[in-house]
This record gives structure tokens, sequence and C-alpha cells, in this order.
């Protein structure tokens, strides 16, 4: 048995031995972690300082505590980064166009890449996922879900999974919004920038599917701005 942990910080220390004990035993995702009961006779720790030191790490989104079934690894996520976003908008609304303009740096970066390394299989799915679209749109359906599938595919020939968490962060926060936002005042214009884009990809030509992508986000930004200033208002 260790010895025992002590101070002021107790729980602190726990959650360090818990990251500690993931990594130097390789744990994957899914991967079970010790019990509650044997990291207290390992530790010489209490069961509250144990239970304190979980639900941190559940809250970090390292741990998933299943009821009745013990400890686990959690994938990768920025869920406490959404929390974080999505209560820190309650006080400040301009958190969501900062976000926003983290994204538009992001994209524009990374537009380039994702053109050189998208293949017929993904362009193919835009072409279907467009037609979709533009009958939704006929329709008068809502398609944000679309929107972001659009991004999806374009970003996901990178294989870059951080990159695709945060940009899920993004659609979480501005959907929990909906409500709140102003409605696409013309529905046509925002299908027609995807068509542009996909033509631009099509073409192999970042340039142009780089500044179709500003002009998409121009539409967004006023929507957000438009939010903002009813809000601080």
């Amino acid at each position: 048995m260790k010895a025992p942990l002590r101070g002021p910080a107790l729980y602190t220390s726990i959650r360090d031995y818990i990251k500690e004990y993931i990594l130097e035993h390789n744990l994957k995702p899914g991967d079970a972690l010790p019990p509650e009961g044997q990291l207290v006779e390992e530790l010489g720790v209490g069961r509250s300082s144990v239970r304190e030191a979980v639900k941190s790490l559940q809250s970090m989104g390292i741990v998933d505590v299943r009821q009745g079934d013990g400890l686990y690894v959690r994938e990768l996520n920025f869920d406490p980064m959404l929390e974080t976003f999505l209560f820190g908008m309650q006080f400040n609304p301009h958190t969501l166009a900062e976000l926003l303009q983290i994204r538009i740096w992001l994209e524009v970066a990374v537009i380039g890449d994702a053109v050189e390394h998208i293949g017929a299989d993904e362009v193919t799915k835009l072409e279907e996922l467009l037609k979709t679209w533009e009958a939704r749109v006929q329709d008068g359906e809502e398609y944000s879900d679309l929107d972001e599938s659009f991004h999806q595919i374009v970003y996901g020939v990178l294989q870059n999974e951080t990159l695709m968490k945060f940009f899920s962060v993004f659609w979480v926060t501005f959907t929990s919004l909906e409500s709140e936002l102003t409605r696409d005042t013309d529905p046509e214009n925002v299908l027609e920038f995807h068509k542009r884009i996909l033509e631009a990809i099509q073409s192999r030509d970042p340039s142009q599917a780089r500044a179709q992508l500003l002009q998409h986000f121009d539409h967004v930004k006023e929507r957000i701005d438009h939010y903002i200033a009813t809000t601080s208002g």
C-alpha cells in the first residue's frame, strides 16, 4: 500500500494519481479504472476524498462514472469547454462572437489543406448533401444540421479529431441559441455560398474556397451581432 496522502488539497493528489494511473497503464477510452474501494485502500485515504477527486475528473471530462458499474476512461472531449462557453454567454454575449472569430481563423487556415486532401468520395457526399439541402430550403424546412455536416465532411479529411471536436463545440453553442438568433433572411443565399465552396473544392482552388467561406461567415456574423445587440440592449 502506498504511503497515506495528507494535506488540505488531498483530493488534488488523488486526482493526479488517477491521471498518472491512466497514463502509466496506457489505458484507452472505455477501459476500466480501479474501483473506488481499491483506491481508498491503496492510497490510505477516506472514501469521501476519492469521490471528490473522481467528481473533479468527471467535470474535466477525463473519467466516466457508470452507476453501479465503476469508473471508466472517457474519450477526449471538450465538454468542460462547452459548459464554460454556455455559462459565460449568460454574463457576456460577446463570447459567442469571439468563439466565431476563432473558428473563422481556424477554417481559413486549414481550408487549403482540406481542398488538397479531399477525395472523390467526399465530393460525392457533399453533392448529395447539397441536393438534400436544396430540397429542404424549397420546402421551408430547417437545414442547420446539413450546414454542420457539410463542414464536417470537408475538414474530416484532415483526420484531426481535436479540430473536429472544437468545431462541434461551436455548433452546440450556436444551436443552443438558435431560438434566440434571428432566422436566415435568405436561406437560398446561404445554400449558394456552400455550392460555391464545393465548386472551388472541385476545381482545386483553395483561394476561391477561402473567399466563399469568408462570405458565408459574414452571414453568420450578422446573425450573431444582431443577437448581441438585442441582448446587450
